[in-house]
């Protein structure tokens, strides 16, 4: 009778996690109103939570803290999002060490408030490190994709009473996907490797230090990947776009952003989570920090020295190739650049 009654739970909420997926996928595919796409979106996201003891394989104990998680992750993102994407609008782009100090500042604070993974990067080299399981992983990646859009609903809603503009990360249109991927996969990478070696080694015993190490890093990653944006944040990504167009990224007009977001930076995650396995079982102590610190500069001189001077190159080469063509015919007629591209 015992077995039979938890068959028959997991059948039912199996069956009542189809209806309402499928029910959202319709509702979704058949509106065009933001409001309804944001409340299927939601909803659909929700079902890990709601299904929770049944992931759990019926223990209902474990179920509860799967559910926790998602909640976690669902304010934490939100609240992340909210606060570290605010400073440079709140106010009003005033240059690097000022927006790095907010940003620093609104960091700890969304930490503080929240914590979890808020980011499906960091939470895919924890499971690649063998720290969590595929069922956490779904969950929380579920709750970071549905706290990303209301965290962008509530700054964008807020942009009018700031300084500056709300933006967020789009892959260079000039560049091919491979200089996107390897863009997002590297930067990915280098903050996942701040993660390990800040967060999760004697390093991370001062609060203050760990928090400003990976903010130094999540900044520098900004500052010189500016081929995608960067997001090294796949939902903070998307949930952008969805906040900004009231709909999810399509495959067809979107595929850069698929490949860079989510192939190139879930790939980069995966890989230092297998990595940081070996070094956790090889080094302790400082020697892991410098390990950390080491492969974080392979990273970034990958990208900085050899990468990205191809990707300028090619960006630069296109847009001049645009400007070219675009000419009005009387600068035709006279064999003139390009205001933005005349020699000075």
């Amino acid at each position: 009778m015992g077995a039979s009654g938890a068959l028959f739970d997991r059948l039912f909420g199996v069956g009542s996690a189809s209806y309402v997926l499928g029910f959202a996928v319709i509702v979704y595919g058949a509106t065009a109103s933001t409001q309804a796409k944001l409340g299927v979106s939601l909803l659909a996201l929700a079902l890990p939570a709601l299904l929770s003891t049944e992931l759990a394989n019926g223990d209902q104990v474990i179920g509860d803290a799967l559910a926790n998680t998602w909640l976690q992750e669902f304010v934490g993102t939100a609240v992340m999002v909210a606060l570290t994407c605010m400073p440079g609008a709140l106010v009003g782009h005033l240059g690097y060490q000022v927006e790095w100090f907010f940003h620093w500042l609104c960091m700890m604070a969304a930490d503080s408030l929240t914590g979890g993974n808020v980011n499906p990067l960091v939470s895919t080299t924890m499971v690649a490190a063998g720290r969590d399981t595929c069922k956490e992983w779904v969950v929380k990646v579920a709750g970071q994709l549905g706290g990303a859009v209301v965290g962008w609903r509530l700054l964008l809603a807020a942009g009018e009473f700031m300084t500056g503009d709300v933006g967020g990360p789009a892959p260079d249109p000039h560049l091919p996907l491979f200089y996107v991927f390897w863009s997002e996969c590297l930067g990915g990478a280098t903050l996942c490797l701040a993660v390990w070696a800040f967060a999760t080694t004697s390093v991370g015993e001062v609060y203050a230090v760990k928090m400003g190490l990976i903010n130094v890093t999540l900044r520098t990653i900004i500052v010189f990947f500016g081929a995608t944006g960067p997001a090294v944040n796949p939902a903070l990504a998307f949930a952008y776009d969805f906040a900004v167009d009231g709909s999810w990224p399509s495959l067809e007009t979107k595929s850069p952003s698929y490949v860079c977001y989510w192939a190139g930076g879930l790939v980069g995650a995966a890989v230092v989570g297998l990595v940081w396995k070996v070094i956790d079982q090889k080094l302790a102590g400082a020697a892991q920090v410098a390990a950390g610190v080491a492969l974080i500069a392979v990273c970034l001189a990958a990208w900085i020295l050899v990468l990205s001077v191809e990707a300028q190159a090619i960006s630069d080469d296109t847009a001049y190739g645009q400007a070219m063509a675009a000419r009005h015919p009387v600068t035709k007629l006279f064999g003139r650049k390009p205001k933005a591209h005349r020699e000075l």
